[in-house]
């Protein structure tokens, strides 16, 4: 008994692929911390103009100072 079973050719399973990467992508950014460095450049350009950022070195020691002087419900 033969059954028709549609499998994705071309352009839909192209797609599908890209789809799967994008999730994946956007995953381990927000695994590993890129993901917030991004969100508070945003936030900087949009609510400060006028002010340069911090680099990427300049915000994640901030951050870290910041957990060390706060740590919160860590466990180290």
């Amino acid at each position: 008994m033969a059954t028709d079973v549609a499998r994705p050719t071309g352009p839909s399973l192209l797609a599908g692929a890209a789809r799967a990467w994008r999730a994946l992508r956007w995953y381990v950014r927000g695994l590993t911390g890129e993901a917030r460095y991004d969100a508070y450049v945003a936030h900087e350009r949009s609510a400060h103009p006028g002010r340069t950022p911090m680099s990427p070195r300049e915000f994640w020691r901030c951050v870290y100072r910041d957990q060390d002087a706060n740590p919160g419900s860590r466990c180290c």
